[in-house]
């Protein structure tokens, strides 16, 4: 028995073994990019051998196994995300299932989409599913209350790909994930097949396939024989050839376009700190309690002579009192330089509903505000809470992030006119900000009028695993932007740092202060990624434009190769097509001369 029969031979066996065990890999809490493609690739064959023989308890049984590889592999971090462990394993087995009879369906979709006699051209049909696998989990983000966490998309590992990112979001990524699954798929299926080995070993389903190809080309039916002798180069072969160079030739620009960060050194380049506040009040290593209100204005002061934006963690402070968070503010106000900020993470209880209807009495609300020595330049509010966790006791904001311009005066060596030529001599530098969860949908800064330099994150999250797949979607939105992301998670074993703009590794793990220099090009363009610009919606437009548009390059290569199928089918229609032109102009000049002819009172 060879290796390439096992699959056909014990479908269920080798096909409900490989899967859980890729599922691992491919689903964790920072899901990779390679593992995710043999997962989906190896879903596709599994569903090529389950649905023409019907043997639905294999799918069941499949999908049983990916939903709890699934939460196996989400365990861990996920036994403290609510109130008690049941409760959170029981939401987590619940997602998994949902998600995974979801990629299911959209491939168990894409097979009978692929096999329909109205998709005749190859190329349609090998980029209907990826079309379709971007759509789908473009729309699961959308509905999710965790957004792509909920997804199979993958945020590490992309390689050549992350040059997407500012073009086309993860719309892009996903879309790459699918074509590498179908490429991956057509390529064991024909090894398995006996394509260039043994010929004996052909499943029903893929001689049908074979016909319905040869259909579509020829315009003639031909029934398979009991043994088919397969050319070398079929219509399904020839758009898997076609596809993979297409992929191959989207990794190219990632070796032009790679991006270092800014010198911080340079007449063009805009440096200044940022910090991350994050007080360890401890004894003998041990912590001695959450840092009070006390200690992060006295961290911030000591960060101050280094960073010109200081930020707390998320709910770094709490007020629980009535107009306690303006005192506190206001004590804090004189003890700022001139020119600094600090990022305070809040979180208040609201006292009386909103007019709007947004805030409702006695909830509570997850805030940052900007303060400088001039006051609060800045506020915003969470707008997406974590479900059950915050939901239930926290009141959400519809609020979108907003845009504050900072004022970098000339630092000591530069004169003011050399510094800048505007009439303050300052530089400006553009901010906004978000908090945590936040980060999970590619539409947080859908509706900035501009691009912002640099981006708050203030986070707290409870485990390293989220902590690191959080970190991983703060820095898609840096990449989505082409901004950078300060990324300050006050949780046990929280992660930080600053992302984008070249910038990918965090800096630390765990509680502890922190100062980087950055810089940001000068002048800043200020103009939106095309990603930014254009959004989710018109990514997902474009890939179904490129499935149905791609029938003209699958066409033409279909003439290229006529030559192999059939002597003089080109010239044939080439002489056809100019013959229909030349008859066609000479009926419109005779009728020309016929309406001349007539005379003008007939």
């Amino acid at each position: 028995m060879s290796l390439a029969s096992l699959p056909i031979q014990h479908p269920s066996w080798v096909y409900l073994t490989l899967a859980p065990v890729l599922t691992l890999g491919a689903l964790s809490p920072t899901p990779s990019f390679a593992p995710l493609i043999l997962l989906v690739a190896l879903l596709r064959l599994h569903f090529t051998a389950i649905i023409p023989r019907r043997a639905w308890r294999s799918a069941i049984s499949q999908v049983v196994l990916i939903s709890l590889a699934t939460a196996l592999a989400n365990a861990a971090p996920s036994l403290r995300a609510l109130s008690t462990p049941a409760i959170s394993l029981l939401v987590l087995a619940g997602l998994s299932a949902l998600t995974t009879t979801v990629a299911a369906g959209t491939i168990a979709l894409s097979y009978f989409v692929e096999r329909d006699g109205s998709s005749k051209q190859g190329w349609t049909r090998a980029t209907a599913f990826p079309a379709a696998w971007a759509t789908i989990w473009a729309l699961v983000e959308r509905c999710s209350p965790i957004g792509q966490l909920a997804t199979w998309g993958p945020v590490v590992n992309l390689g050549g790909y992350s040059w997407l990112r500012p073009v086309g979001g993860q719309v892009a990524v996903n879309w790459v994930v699918a074509s590498w699954a179908v490429v991956l798929s057509d390529v064991a299926g024909a090894w398995m097949m006996g394509l260039v080995g043994d010929r004996n070993l052909v499943l029903e389903e893929d001689l049908i396939s074979v016909a319905a190809d040869d259909d579509d080309d020829d315009g003639a039916s031909t029934r398979p024989t009991a043994t088919p002798v397969r050319p070398l180069i079929t219509p399904k072969t020839r758009r898997t050839l076609l596809l993979m160079g297409f992929l191959v030739l989207l990794a190219a620009p990632s070796y032009v376009l790679t991006e270092l960060p800014p010198p911080v050194n340079a007449p063009d380049a805009t440096a200044f700190g940022v910090a991350c506040a994050m007080p360890y009040a401890q004894k003998n290593g041990r912590p001695k309690g959450p840092p009070s209100l006390a200690d992060y204005v006295h961290e911030s002061r000591t960060l101050q002579s280094q960073a010109k934006v200081i930020l707390w963690p998320e709910s770094a402070v709490h007020f629980t009192k009535a107009g306690e968070r303006e005192e506190e503010l206001a004590k804090i106000r004189p003890q700022i330089n001139n020119g600094t900020y600090y990022g305070i993470g809040f979180e208040e209880v609201v006292y009386e509903d909103s007019p709007d209807g947004v805030w409702k009495a006695g909830m509570r609300r997850n805030g940052l505000v900007l303060l400088g020595w001039e006051g609060v330049v800045y506020e915003y509010y969470k707008r997406h809470l974590v479900p059950v966790a915050e939901s239930f006791s926290m009141t959400p904001s519809n609020e979108k992030p907003s845009i504050f311009t900072m004022e970098l005066h000339a630092p000591a060596g530069w004169t003011k006119p050399s510094w800048s030529p505007n009439e303050k001599h300052t530089r400006p530098v553009d901010l906004t900000a978000s908090i945590c969860l936040d980060f999970t949908t590619s539409a947080s800064f859908a509706d900035l009028p501009s691009r912002p330099a640099l981006i708050l994150a203030p986070a707290r999250t409870w485990h390293t695993s989220i902590g690191l797949a959080m970190w991983e979607q703060a820095k898609a939105r840096a990449e989505e932007t082409g901004s950078m992301v300060l990324w300050c998670d006050g949780g046990e074993g929280g992660v930080s740092g600053v992302a984008g703009r070249g910038m990918r590794a965090f800096r630390q793990v765990g509680p502890g202060s922190w100062v980087q220099t950055i810089s940001v090009p000068w002048p800043f363009d200020n103009r939106r990624t095309m990603f930014a610009t254009f959004g989710t919606s018109s990514a997902v437009v474009l890939l179904w434009l490129v499935a149905g548009m791609g029938a003209f390059a699958s066409s033409a290569v279909g003439h290229v190769t006529d030559g192999q199928r059939g002597a003089g089918k080109t010239p044939a229609r080439l002489a056809a097509a100019v013959q229909h032109a030349v008859g066609f102009l000479r009926n419109i000049g005779q009728r020309e001369r016929r309406d001349e002819e007539r005379p003008l009172l007939g």
